[in-house]
């Protein structure tokens, strides 16, 4: 009988805003860690166990609820479209916003899914700038993609031609988060920023090439 009672309250207790309230705190943090470390693959992981909790308890608890887990499936999508596809600015814009919107449909009360991500947002932006204060920066997503590039068949002749533009001068033309267009002599190449987050129209230096991509870091004067 007191098994029973105890796993009633389980049960209550992961179906509750609370509980959706600590996944999506959890969540982001790793989020954020899968960002700034050098290897990210460990906090991506746990960041989808993290979401497939509560998404999943949604699904069991709460009448099939399949529609946060659709949406954060999408949102996903998009935004590795967003990683990967040099200068998709809207795919970001939309997995942001399917990701955002997934879980706030993961609360009993929508208000709370609002308040939830937006307390969040500031509690991991805290995080990132004491993170930032002891030297990290965003290079998870750079060190993800190059991992995924270095598995990708290469050419060659393309990778020694741009093997000749290491120590050039370039300017983005798009931001890079991390990858990114810059122009050389009037010529347009993918690019993959060293340091994380480029803004666009910086003055930049071509440091490495990795497959198709040039690594780029701003340019010291």
């Amino acid at each position: 009988m007191q098994n029973i009672f105890l796993v009633a309250r389980a049960n209550n207790f992961i179906t509750s805003d609370v509980a959706a309230f600590l996944l999506t705190l959890l969540g982001m943090i790793f989020l954020s860690l899968s960002m700034i470390k050098k290897k990210p693959t460990a906090y991506i992981t746990i960041f989808f166990i993290t979401y497939f909790v509560l998404f999943a308890s949604r699904i069991v608890y709460q009448g099939a609820n399949f529609y946060p887990l659709l949406l954060f499936i999408f949102a996903v999508i998009f935004i590795v479209l967003e990683i990967f596809i040099p200068g998709f600015t809207v795919t970001g814009i939309l997995g942001a916003a399917g990701y955002f919107t997934s879980v706030v449909l993961a609360f009993n009360d929508y208000r709370y899914g609002i308040l939830a991500i937006i307390i969040s947002i500031i509690i991991n932006i805290i995080f990132v700038k004491i993170m930032f204060k002891n030297g990290y920066s965003f290079k998870g997503l750079t060190h993800l993609v190059l991992s995924t590039e270095s598995n990708l068949k290469e050419n060659k002749e393309e990778v020694n031609e741009l093997e000749k533009l290491v120590g050039s001068k370039a300017k983005s033309i798009s931001s890079l988060g991390p990858t990114g267009f810059v122009l050389i002599d009037g010529v347009k190449y993918n690019a993959i920023s060293y340091d994380g987050y480029l803004d666009n129209g910086l003055d930049l230096k071509v440091i490495a090439v990795k497959g198709r991509y040039l690594i780029v870091d701003r340019e010291v004067k």
